[in-house]
């Protein structure tokens, strides 16, 4: 009866996001960006030494993706679903490497030698974007409610998808073979 209740439990984190607002539970297919008239420019500084320039203007992002799709994933160290979902981003990232990138946003943060294990440990074959700049980010596409929340745009820079908690390795590749053609 344990076993059956432990497994249980094992399902039902794997297949939940982990989230700190417990109360809403609704979420949206649709983004809620900042107000019309509000703008906002920032720059995610990426453990790899690069910074990728982003503009949040009037409902929509603008930033350098080097004409790739990109996907970015707001997670934690910590959160279980997100540790889950990285061997199946990683199997991705390698299989579109050429036409397609993933931009970890981290909303934790661990200090150096915690985040360079947890890099190890996971197999990180994409880069983490680091600092409170991933904290203005999250706010300007109004606001992250859950993890791992992740989004995919276009070669073109054109919005494609939001996916909340795990999302299965073949949906993902659908969509992001529809991200660069």
């Amino acid at each position: 009866m344990k076993l059956k209740f432990f497994v249980l439990f094992l399902v039902f984190v794997l297949f939940n996001a982990c989230s700190d607002d417990e109360g809403d539970q609704n979420s949206s297919s649709t983004l809620s960006f900042l107000g019309q008239s509000d703008r906002t420019s920032f720059t995610l500084k990426l453990n790899n030494d690069q910074e990728l320039f982003i503009k949040a203007k009037e409902q929509k992002l603008e930033f350098d993706n080097k004409q790739k799709a990109t996907l970015f994933v707001f997670f934690t160290t910590w959160c279980v679903p997100c540790n889950a979902q990285t061997p199946h981003l990683n199997r991705l990232a390698e299989k579109y490497k050429d036409s397609f990138e993933i931009i970890g946003v981290l909303l934790d943060t661990p200090e150096a030698e915690e985040l360079n294990e947890f890099t190890s440990k996971q197999n990180l074959n994409y880069p983490l974007a680091l600092g409170d700049s991933n904290f203005i980010f999250a706010k300007s596409i109004g606001g992250v409610n859950a993890i791992p929340t992740m989004l995919l745009y276009s070669s073109s820079g054109a919005f494609i998808n939001q996916y909340l908690g795990i999302i299965p390795e073949e949906m993902l590749d659908i969509d992001i073979q529809k991200a660069i053609n």
